[in-house]
């Protein structure tokens, strides 16, 4: 998977489509050259014959060419319902590195989007601060992808964050099962998040929540003394690297820890990403996820 730009090689690129262009044909190719199968080019038009259906919905005639039975699909197919839940609060716009937690987050997000409706799946993006602000519902056509890439690409970081509360709405909102990807820094009351998510449970969502990092957040250290702003109060302090970094990361270290353990208990998948790792290894575990659904 060589060919997958890093964070950083892209950093330039300004169009979002592009950007996520490039991230997913890079992963395709990657996974034609690895044991990893379930999605690549031939799936934008076919997809595996699962036992038990019936045998008049192979495809003979690529069957005979290939050995595969495989089911055609056709373009106004929708095999599953996603939401992509991205935060755009404040404390996204933070960088140590090239990317800010937020560029990263909307660049995941608009490769997701991007692989869904070229699998005829509708997905549909949520966005929120302190607020549900921006929601699209599902859709599979390339008209929804260009109203996702066109909304991912005017969305600036806001409020300060209510990340729970923002589930919490969504959830409520949702009726049929479906998948719920949440793309955010997590950085709100813990056993809020959870209730959350076990809302989103609760409502028969597959959940994957992609938690986007800083380096800094990972590793907070230093030899002098810093000024620190809070982005979403303002507020600032002066803190001492040596002597805070200890407290930060046992507070953030227990704060992750809590929350991924309580998404395993109840059936989420969990990913903490720093903005410095390449797109693929979030990408890979969606759609190992949407794989096991079908």
């Amino acid at each position: 998977m060589n060919d997958i730009p890093r964070p950083e090689e892209i950093g330039s690129i300004r169009n979002l489509s592009l950007r996520a262009k490039l991230i997913v044909e890079g992963m395709i190719a990657g996974l034609h050259k690895s044991p990893f199968h379930g999605f690549s080019s031939e799936f934008l038009e076919y997809r595996p014959y699962l036992s038990g259906e019936p045998a008049g919905k192979i495809d003979w005639r690529k069957f005979a060419k290939t050995q595969k039975a495989v089911v055609r699909l056709f373009e106004d197919e929708t095999n599953l319902k996603a939401h992509i839940l991205i935060d755009k609060s404040a404390s996204m716009g933070f960088s140590s590195a090239t990317l800010t937690k937020f560029e990263y987050a909307r660049t995941l997000a608009a490769s997701i989007a991007w692989i869904f409706v070229r699998q005829k799946d509708a997905v549909g993006v949520a966005a929120f601060d302190e607020d549900l602000k921006t929601y699209i519902p599902p859709g599979s056509t390339n008209l929804q992808l260009k109203t996702i890439l066109s909304h991912l690409e005017s969305f600036q970081c806001g409020a300060s964050t209510r990340c729970a509360r923002a589930i919490d709405q969504l959830a409520g909102s949702l009726k049929k099962r479906g998948m719920c990807i949440v793309i955010s820094d997590l950085l709100d009351d813990t056993s809020e998040i959870i209730r959350g998510l076990r809302h989103l449970r609760f409502k028969r969502q597959d959940t994957i929540v992609l938690c986007v990092t800083d380096p800094m957040e990972q590793c907070f250290s230093g030899d002098s003394v810093r000024r620190m702003r809070d982005m979403e109060t303002g507020r600032e302090i002066t803190l001492d690297p040596a002597v805070a970094g200890q407290f930060f990361q046992d507070g953030i270290g227990a704060h992750y820890s809590k929350i991924s353990q309580s998404a395993l208990d109840m059936g989420c998948d969990i990913e903490i990403i720093a903005t410095t790792e390449p797109f693929q290894k979030a990408l890979l575990r969606v759609m190992e996820k949407r794989k096991c659904l079908f």
